[in-house]
């Protein structure tokens, strides 16, 4: 198989020894790669009632099929067991480190066991090591990052912790090349292990089987992003941000911890705004035609015309990546605060403390609810610091709350916080977010693009009816793509077909359409039957109270409960699994799961 080196290489840091074998061909063919493989190692190293920051628990860093080729695929997957969730979880990592780990020729690198000091796994000109890292414990991630890659003279891609996951805060995060940051507190487990960072750079020069049918599909491809409105015309213009009027317009921006349906100043944090208050320049991950992210480059048009370089007292952050939605939603609606200066200074704390900004505005949300008061962006900050210090508040929002006896305040599912996107007016996402394998997590089916965009099919947002079968099989397909390692939003343009064209002239692996999805349906089945056995149930498959219709309440907005509950066992039923959500030996036996 052209693009699979058949190398994976095992790392203990205690012993800092490196192990390096042959990657099971047959594993590939089932897994794909990216979130698959992970999930599959993850199963087979780890028993689920493993301590997530037990020196045994992996991390594990995987390439896709594609990964460096096709436009869109340049990122990696991190795998593990979560201490925020105790779920399974893996991170669709974007940025440029899957590329550099596929041209290192790496398929997957299992990091298991503690050093005894600080260190980080440097892998370059083909060695793979364990190097101390106590000049760098203590620093944060841009400071890190730019140690790291000032090191050597050919640029990589860096993957580190900062402070926060140093000091094994809950909802800490690796951060690729200082700017893309992830979920899941998958920081907390680096820091348990005294892993600082992994450096990765390449030499291997990467080239499709079929270099001329993968051009043609290449073409096809990029023909299929220009023709969608969501990339092209949204994204590649304001980034995520481009989300805003659109989701406000239909009263689902959720503010003030998911007490408000809609919020007074939408328009201060769109991406309209954003982009004539500053002059902007593209940040694109390696091979990607979009450039979702915006660099701030200077102040915008609006400001020149009239003559004003920033409002007063306003510092302009020139050279930062400007934050996606999730940001804008954290430290902006769901905190009821207009001011940009302040959300764009809070993106800044947590991607250098290596914290998520949705768990991290979502408990200063909560604790504001719990402290009956509205949060100021100066408290806004402070409390970000000491989060990334070790503050309570980074136990996540959950954990915090049960300790004053007021879990109901916490808007998460299996312990994972909801992002900006209010279930009870996006329905399908709702079952979206109570079957996920990680717990509140939009991306493992953004049903927000059938509901609310209509892409790639237009759904009735406003009804349960038919989503059961529809959500299951877009959970598949996201699978798939997370382990083809494709970007999350690949999936408003590409589809099985394709992708089973594109793996056949790419990597020559000749996988149909139909199979893509089993594989889908497969790795969805192992995550399951991983979290059931850590001890998850049916009762776990649900939302916060507040999001139901109960007493009165939210009547005519909230969620029917006796229409979620059918919709869930409709959803039972189309996996194959029991009414408790358990898969079925004949479900386990035709996809050739036992575990």
């Amino acid at each position: 198989m052209t693009c699979w080196t058949g190398k994976t290489v095992y790392v203990d840091l205690g012993t800092e020894s490196v192990n390096i074998v042959e990657t099971d061909e047959k594993l590939i063919l089932r897994y794909l790669g990216g979130r698959g493989l992970g999930v599959k190692l993850l199963s087979e190293l780890t028993g689920p009632d493993i301590d997530p920051l037990s020196p045994l628990n992996p991390l594990i860093f995987t390439s896709g099929p594609l990964s460096g080729l096709a436009p869109m695929a340049s990122g990696a997957v991190l795998t593990s067991k979560s201490p925020l969730t105790g779920t399974i979880f893996s991170w669709n990592m974007t940025g440029g480190f899957g590329s550099e780990l596929k041209k290192a020729e790496i398929d997957a690198l299992v990091v298991t066991g503690k050093a005894n000091r600080p260190s980080y796994v440097e892998i370059t000109d083909g060695n793979i090591e364990v190097v101390p890292a106590e000049h760098l414990w203590g620093k944060n991630v841009r400071e890190c990052t730019e140690a790291l890659e000032n090191k050597g003279s050919v640029k990589g891609s860096v993957a580190c912790i900062g402070r926060a996951g140093e000091k094994q805060v809950l909802i800490s995060s690796f951060v690729v090349d200082s700017i893309y940051s992830g979920r899941g507190g998958l920081g907390a487990v680096a820091g348990s292990k005294m892993l600082k960072a992994v450096v990765v750079k390449g030499e291997k020069e990467l080239s499709p089987s079929d270099p001329e049918r993968f051009r043609e599909l290449e073409v096809k491809l990029l023909k299929l992003f220009d023709a969608s409105p969501v990339l092209s015309k949204g994204l590649a213009n304001y980034g995520t941000s481009a989300l805003v009027k659109l989701l406000d317009y239909m009263n689902l921006i959720p503010s003030r911890n998911f007490t408000g349906k809609k919020t007074p100043f939408a328009d201060a944090l769109s991406g309209e705004r954003i982009k004539s208050t500053f002059e902007l320049e593209n940040k694109s991950c390696p091979g990607c035609p979009l450039g979702c992210k915006k660099r701030i480059k200077g102040v915008g048009q609006m400001f020149k015309e009239k003559g004003q370089i920033l409002p007063e007292g306003a510092i302009l952050p020139e050279g930062q990546i400007l934050p996606d939605y999730d940001s804008f939603w954290a430290f902006g609606f769901n905190l009821e605060n207009p001011d940009l200066t302040s959300v764009l200074k809070a993106d800044r704390i947590c991607k250098d403390y290596g914290l998520d900004p949705i768990s991290a505005g979502s408990v200063l949300g909560a604790y504001a609810e719990l402290k009956e008061r509205i949060t100021e962006a100066n408290e806004m900050e402070s409390r970000l610091f000491e989060i990334g210090e070790g503050g309570k508040l980074g136990n996540g929002a959950r954990r915090y709350l049960s300790g004053f006896g007021r879990k109901d305040l916490s808007m998460d599912v299996k312990g994972l916080e909801l992002g900006g996107f209010d279930p009870r007016g996006i329905r399908g996402q709702a079952l979206a977010y109570a079957t996920s394998s990680h717990g509140g997590d939009y991306l493992t089916a953004f049903m927000v693009g059938p509901e609310v965009l209509g892409k790639p099919v237009s759904l009735n947002r406003l009804s349960l009816k038919g989503k059961a079968g529809i959500l299951q099989v877009f959970e598949n397909l996201t699978a798939v793509l997370d382990s083809f390692v494709f970007c999350p939003y690949s999936g408003f343009a590409l589809n099985e077909e394709l992708g089973s064209s594109l793996l056949l002239s790419g990597a020559g692996m000749e996988i149909s359409p139909a199979e893509l999805l089993k594989i889908g349906e497969r790795i969805y089945n192992l995550e399951r039957m991983y979290n059931l056995k850590a001890g998850f149930t049916r009762k776990d498959d649900t939302l916060p109270e507040r999001l139901f219709e109960n007493e009165g309440k939210n009547e005519g907005y909230g969620l029917p409960r006796q229409e979620f509950e059918s919709a869930l066992q409709e959803y039972y039923h189309y996996r194959g699994w029991n009414e408790e959500g358990v898969p079925g030996l004949e479900k386990l036996k035709e996809l050739g799961i036992n575990f």
